[in-house]
């Protein structure tokens, strides 16, 4: 919809009739911005229904990694509740990390001893953005994954510390849920397991202890990756 409305030659008598013009003026700019936004986000749906969407669909790609390095992605798949499709998509998809990636991989050896072929899913934009910088950078494919890969490690060894003062609290939180239940113990004593205030703190301990299952779970969890040996980054060999 295009708006014709001209504002009228500006007279002191007739200020008033041209202040109004001038907001139906506004007014109908704004309506005609919106009608172009929404033409251009339903034109951006279309090229995303046409284009980004194969880049999405999932495919099946074997790479030949040391043992250390398939761990890594799975744990941190695991720890950050991410699947680890997605990881790759967010380390493939960034062409200059790629780049950065197949940089720190030139020169370095590959022993075929110290690796296996593992198969992932990932989606066709990424295994497509891979093949493309192995090719253009003419470093072994397999390299670039595991350079990728290693740049999950400082996520990873903020993890590690991250537990460590989980443990600290859980460890302090282990003392004190005792003393609660000492506590509960003495007031069945004192007062009597009918007793007003004696069911009230019952109520506390008990839902201290739920919460304190919750905590626990949280910790195993977290051993997995405390107890990791995070392999260090790799150096160039001649």
């Amino acid at each position: 919809m295009r708006c014709s409305i001209h504002p009228p030659l500006i007279e002191s008598r007739d200020m008033g009739n041209y202040l109004h013009t001038n907001r139906k003026i506004q007014k109908c700019l704004t309506e005609e911005k919106k009608i172009m936004t929404i033409s251009k986000k339903r034109t951006a749906i279309g090229i995303l229904s046409a284009e980004t969407l194969k880049g999405r669909q999932s495919v099946r790609a074997t790479f030949r990694l040391p043992d250390e390095i398939i761990a890594l992605l799975g744990l941190a798949a695991s720890q950050l509740g991410l699947k680890q499709k997605s990881i790759f998509d967010l380390l493939f998809e960034d062409e200059q990390a790629l780049k950065k990636a197949a940089a720190s991989a030139k020169g370095c050896q590959t022993t075929k001893n110290s690796r296996r072929p593992k198969t992932f899913v990932l989606s066709r934009k990424s295994l497509l953005s891979l093949n493309l910088i192995a090719q253009r950078e003419n470093v072994p494919r397999d390299l670039i994954v595991e350079f990728s890969i290693q740049r999950l490690l400082p996520i990873i060894n903020a993890e590690q510390e991250k537990h460590q003062k989980r443990e600290k609290v859980y460890n302090e939180t282990i003392k004190h849920l005792r003393q609660g239940r000492i506590i509960l113990h003495r007031a069945a004593g004192r007062l009597g397991e009918n007793d007003q205030l004696y069911e009230v703190f019952q109520g506390i301990v008990n839902q201290y202890e739920e919460k304190f299952q919750e905590m626990n779970g949280i910790i195993e969890r977290g051993r997995e990756i405390s107890n990791m040996a995070v392999p260090a980054g790799k150096d160039k060999e001649a």
